[in-house]
């Protein structure tokens, strides 16, 4: 047999074993256990890479709400830097991340003697206003109904932090699912540096631990009374 006739006719064969043991991978357990891994591989390198590409049309650092085309001025005219955080809806699976930023902003003195806070929400004003009435926040909220506020920050996660200072963009939120005190942490990382982040962690932990010592020593002074 000539060589090309040898070469053609190996290469043939390997295609056919290739085929086969293809197949019978798929279809034996130890086989779709690892097509399952390296399909689960793919879809998780696609989505990263989706997910660097919508990070590319983030505004940049520096840019103003008026470049931005939004207007969000600070609650109470503070000068304090500010944290834009931007949410989906009122309801559904980010109620709880909007309620835990609603409860940073309006009850921990700690967090707003540093930090003025703006929550916009992708949802109807009628809607936003019933729920923060209903919860009694004492945060500055913005019904953001056609979506242009989400739009210009590209707040395509979801809650996404954003930072400014006397209406510059400092921070930008670069990870989902960062949750508030590593937010907080690096905004004011940014800010103030890492020691005053420091600080700020351990003051409104110490807050909060003091809050718990309130509740705990009022309860049992109610259930002494009781006897």
């Amino acid at each position: 047999m000539k060589p090309e006739k040898r070469l053609r006719f190996l290469v043939g064969v390997l295609v056919i074993l290739t085929g086969v043991f293809a197949f019978l991978a798929v279809n034996s357990p130890e086989g779709n256990t690892l097509f399952a891994f390296w399909e689960a591989k793919k879809r998780a390198w696609e989505n990263q890479r989706r997910f660097q590409q919508a990070l590319a049309s983030d505004p940049t650092i520096g840019t103003t709400f008026k470049q931005l085309g939004i207007n969000l001025s600070p609650p109470s005219n503070s000068s304090l830097p500010m944290l834009v955080v931007v949410f989906g809806g009122c309801e559904g699976c980010g109620a709880r991340n909007l309620e835990e930023w609603a409860e940073v902003f309006s009850k921990w003195e700690t967090v707003r003697k540093e930090i003025a806070g703006i929550l916009v929400i992708r949802d109807k004003a009628e809607k936003v206003n019933e729920v923060v009435s209903k919860n009694g926040w004492k945060v500055k909220v913005i019904a953001d109904e056609d979506g242009s506020i989400s739009k210009a920050l590209n707040a395509f996660f979801s809650p996404r932090a954003y930072g400014f200072i006397e209406g510059k963009l400092v921070w930008v939120q670069k990870e989902a699912g960062m949750g508030v005190v590593r937010t907080l942490e690096e905004f004011v990382k940014v800010v103030k540096g890492e020691e005053e982040a420091s600080r700020l962690i351990n003051a409104w932990s110490a807050e909060m631990r003091g809050k718990v010592w309130e509740k705990e020593t009022s309860s049992q002074v109610k259930g002494s009374d009781k006897r």
